[in-house]
Order: C-alpha cells, then sequence, then structure tokens
C-alpha cells in the first residue's frame, strides 16, 4: 500500500533576536561536538561527560527555541529573564 505524506519543514527563524540566539546555540553545539572528536582519549572522561551534559542541555534549547516556547521556564512556564538568558541561552528553568 502506497501512501503519500506531507512533510511540513518547521521555520527555524533566521533574522532577528531569534536568529541571533539560534546561531548562537548552533554555534556552541558545533564546537562541542568538536571539542567531543578530538577528546577521544580515556583521560579526557570527565570532560566528555561535561560537554555531553551541555550538548544536551543545547539540543533542548534548540527544540524548544523551534517550538516557541524558548524563554519561558520548563517547570513552571513562566518567563526567563532576558538578562539570564544572554548569559546562558541555553537555561531551562
Amino acid at each position: 500500500m502506497n501512501t503519500n505524506r506531507t512533510i511540513h519543514l518547521i521555520e527555524i527563524p533566521i533574522a532577528g533576536k531569534g536568529g541571533f540566539i539560534w546561531n548562537r546555540l548552533h554555534t556552541e553545539r558545533e564546537d562541542i561536538c568538536e571539542a567531543l572528536l578530538k577528546d577521544a582519549a580515556p583521560r579526557f572522561e570527565e570532560r566528555k561527560q561535561v560537554l555531553q551534559t551541555r550538548l544536551r542541555r543545547v539540543d533542548d534549547a534548540l527544540d524548544r527555541l523551534m517550538s516557541g516556547s524558548y524563554g519561558n521556564c520548563s517547570k513552571c512556564g513562566g518567563a526567563i529573564d532576558d538578562t539570564r538568558l544572554d548569559i546562558d541561552p541555553a537555561l531551562a528553568l
């Protein structure tokens, strides 16, 4: 049975503040992935765990940005202060 499916791509913000945040998070994501590839030796295990944790937080922030919930607390739904997001754009709480 052949069924046709339409796939709708999510529009990624590329202008304004959303675009700046997207670029900042995406650049950090690339830097983390590059560092993980370079630090493959066993002696970097602790650093690798820190990088993987940060990568998950950045990926989660990118997901929130695409879904439209970026800037809201994941726990209570309230707005996260812009000053805090400027310091760390991957904040979820």
